[in-house]
């Protein structure tokens, strides 16, 4: 019902606008969070980030979308390189890159001063698999063929987040230089990811 109201918050005077977003980025947004709906939560904070700060929304939302076809081509060769090597070991996995949203790219300015074109991580690349143990042979496999970052590693399928969020982030260097994020879980940990306890239900 929140959700539905922020997406159309538009049709509300200013102030009534102003006060639904800083209601819902305050309590809904931490709650949703809570609860590992991630889906949700990223939704919550871009639509109330318009609210409150379009100009710094309008801002990143266009500077991600010309840094995003300049990088295209470059991920999907990327992608497409870490598919055949993963068939090359029988793992059968999705992988595929995606733009972080707006608000996190945001908040990683302001909390490291810096700006838009300094920060390394806009896009990162998800690899879902089928198997837990499938998620270290693929991170195994990653880190024969890129360098990894040392203090970039987290393994949160050993130790999962406080609500329930598992998976495997580590960053590496391309070949080209850059650096590049990479998550890597199972369509199940994706799943609770995305949608969080109602997850339970469906795998059960």
């Amino acid at each position: 019902d929140r959700l539905h109201n922020m997406k159309t918050i538009n049709y509300l005077p200013i102030p009534k606008q102003e006060r639904i977003a800083l209601e819902t980025r305050e309590l809904y947004a931490p709650l949703a969070h809570r609860l590992g709906m991630n889906n949700i939560k990223v939704q919550f904070e871009d639509l109330t980030f318009q609210v409150l700060d379009r100009k710094n929304y309008n801002s990143i939302k266009r500077k991600v979308k010309e840094s995003y076809r300049q990088r295209n081509k470059h991920i999907d060769k990327f992608c497409k390189n870490i598919n055949i090597q993963l068939k090359k070991y029988n793992i059968d996995a999705n992988v595929f890159g995606r733009a972080k949203h707006f608000y996190s790219i945001y908040k990683k300015m302001i909390n490291q001063t810096k700006l838009f074109n300094e920060l390394y991580d806009i896009i990162a690349v998800r690899i879902i698999v089928n198997k837990t143990e499938e998620c270290y042979s693929t991170l195994g496999i990653i880190h024969q063929l890129y360098t990894p970052i040392q203090n970039r590693f987290k393994d949160y399928i050993a130790t999962p987040k406080s609500n329930g969020y598992k998976s495997i982030h580590t960053t590496i260097f391309t070949e080209n230089g850059e650096q590049m994020e990479i998550q890597i879980r199972t369509n199940e940990m994706d799943e609770l990811a995305e949608i969080g306890v109602a997850a339970h239900w469906k795998y059960k």
